[in-house]
């Protein structure tokens, strides 16, 4: 009897521990990170892609220790077997996105003629800390070919010749050339807009169509290279405009005449409802321009209208609004005299028109003081 209680005694001490070990802290696991690739190289940097497969292992245990991801990201290093204390760290993000997911991220201010080794790393709530395998590069001494824009000629409304002159070749294998452009960036690059040259690089003269283009907006372009070393630019940007487009209107005054429908296509008053771009009205609580049919107009304001271009009207904040040329609340009134606005018609033409004069100030009571004098010019469409 005194041995069997023994064995139990002991059995229940063994199971008591067993049980204790089963809720003792345990090492945390390392959320899995893989699959790094080197896309590119130039002489002072690299472009790599990395992978996370799967932030925490299949284990149940483990898995409620580790938690969530903390940070994931690269690190690189001359060395090989880079890793968060012995190498240089490119943090990307802190989130914890479904898996796998991906990210691309430039190394730069290398050196040349250097190997590197780089590779993915994760780390967990657990303190867990994953890297994947490793990827190596070694940064070439490139001489790159040397650029500049040549002559630029429009071929169109909506269209420019451009000739990029390759100076030099380098060293530096070219696998594709031409023109980068852009309205807004005086520094364009290929994230911007961009035409490529056809044919394979070579000394001398290529010219790319660039097609496209808006009449009467500035560009600015430069020739630019993709080789194997990194991308390259010419050194000087390079500014242009298509111009004006052909005037469909020219510059015409005329008297509109209250409650009345106007054509600014033509200039001209209009019977035929469906054509009219706008009514004139003068009374009443909400005197000011109605627009009709789609037509759009935006106010410019006290500008002098013969140095308004076609680029002002389009980059315009044009509305189907109602433009109020109200002469009881002075503050309100958008069309005192000398006012320009510029206007889209119904039929799609850009163009403006200048307030001269609101008849006798459009006094309320006046025989004449609902007309208004205008002065427009109409664009053809591009």
């Amino acid at each position: 009897m005194q041995k069997l209680t023994s064995i139990l005694i002991i059995t229940g001490i063994a199971f008591f521990t067993e049980a204790c070990n089963m809720f003792a802290p345990v090492d945390p696991l390392a959320p899995a990170a893989s699959e790094v690739s080197v896309e590119q190289v130039w002489t002072s940097g690299a472009t790599v892609r990395g992978k996370i497969d799967n932030l925490d292992p299949k284990n149940d245990r483990q898995e409620k220790k580790s938690g969530k991801i903390l940070e994931y990201g690269f690190v690189w290093g001359t060395q090989n077997q880079p890793t968060l204390e012995a190498g240089t760290v490119i943090k990307v993000g802190e989130d914890n996105p479904p898996t796998p997911f991906e990210f691309v991220r430039e190394i730069n201010r290398l050196s040349v003629l250097t190997t590197y080794y780089v590779r993915t790393y994760a780390r967990n709530q657990g303190g867990g800390v994953g890297y994947g395998p490793v990827a190596t590069f070694k940064t070439d001494d490139y001489v790159f070919a040397e650029l500049s824009l040549g002559k630029i000629t429009t071929t169109s409304k909506v269209s420019a010749d451009i000739v990029v002159n390759i100076l030099s070749l380098g060293n530096a294998e070219i696998s594709s050339f031409g023109v980068c452009y852009s309205s807004t960036n005086n520094e364009p690059t290929t994230k911007d807009s961009r035409a490529t040259a056809n044919g394979k690089a070579a000394k001398g003269s290529f010219t790319v169509n660039v097609g496209g283009l808006a009449a009467g907006t500035t560009y600015y372009a430069r020739a630019f290279a993709i080789t194997l070393g990194g991308i390259i630019y010419s050194d000087a940007t390079t500014g242009f405009s298509l111009g004006e487009p052909a005037v469909f209107t020219p510059k015409k005054s005329f008297t509109m005449y209250y409650s009345n429908p106007y054509d600014l296509d033509q200039g001209a008053l209009v019977s035929q409802v469906g054509s009219e771009d706008l009514n004139w009205y003068p009374y009443n609580d909400k005197p000011g321009i109605y627009p009709r049919n789609g037509a759009k107009f935006a106010v410019l304001g006290a500008v002098n209208f013969d140095q308004v271009k076609y680029s002002d009207l389009t980059r315009a904040n044009l509305s189907t609004g109602f433009i109020n040329g109200s002469y009881t609340d002075v503050m309100a009134n958008q069309l005192q005299n000398g006012t320009v606005i510029a206007f889209l018609t119904n039929q799609g033409r850009y163009g403006k028109l200048r307030v001269d004069a609101h008849g006798e100030d459009r006094r309320p009571g006046s025989a004449s003081g609902g007309d208004m004098e205008v002065t427009i010019l109409t664009y053809d469409q591009p």
